[in-house]
């Protein structure tokens, strides 16, 4: 059975699964860079209604199983955001694709910053706290906070959603 569906791939593709299965994902993670989906938009891509079902098509990407195979998490959630006909028309835009690239720049930049801060808070608060007198006082009770905010977040912050930072 599973050799008759491979073969069925084979004919609809010309790939076997695996391949298919790389360049699917390869496709996924270029939705990542902003300014790849302006020049999608620019060139039609987007009012193509076999390409939008492909693009529904890979949603499976979001599925624990699949985006663990995901580098770069910002794709889930552009991918997401390209299932709403407003965004496909903005990011037409090169102002609005300037505007996704530069928060999208900001997150990175300041989501790593701010895990480190965490972390040093965290391992200050635990030093102070076994410190004989060290009751943590109001600085140990906000290192406390921010540790416990950094560890209600995924690992390796894979979660594009929280533009938090």
């Amino acid at each position: 059975m599973a050799e008759a569906s491979a073969s069925n791939v084979m004919a609809q593709t010309g790939v076997n699964e695996q391949a298919r299965f790389v360049l699917e994902l390869e496709f996924v993670q270029c939705l990542a860079n902003p300014h790849y989906l302006n020049w999608l938009a620019q060139n039609g891509y987007f009012q193509d209604e076999a390409f939008l079902h492909y693009l529904r098509y890979l949603e499976y990407f979001r599925q624990p199983a699949y985006a663990t195979y995901i580098r770069f998490p910002h794709c889930l959630f552009m991918l997401e955001l390209l299932q709403s006909e407003h965004f496909r028309t903005a990011i037409a835009s090169p102002a609005v694709t300037e505007e996704l690239h530069t928060q999208q720049a900001f997150y990175w930049q300041h989501f790593r910053a701010n895990r480190i801060k965490e972390a040093a808070a965290a391992a200050a608060a635990a030093g102070a706290e076994g410190a004989p007198g060290g009751g943590g006082g109001a600085a140990g009770a906000g290192a406390g906070a921010a540790a416990a905010a950094g560890a209600s977040e995924p690992p390796g912050g894979a979660e594009p959603a929280a533009a938090g930072s």
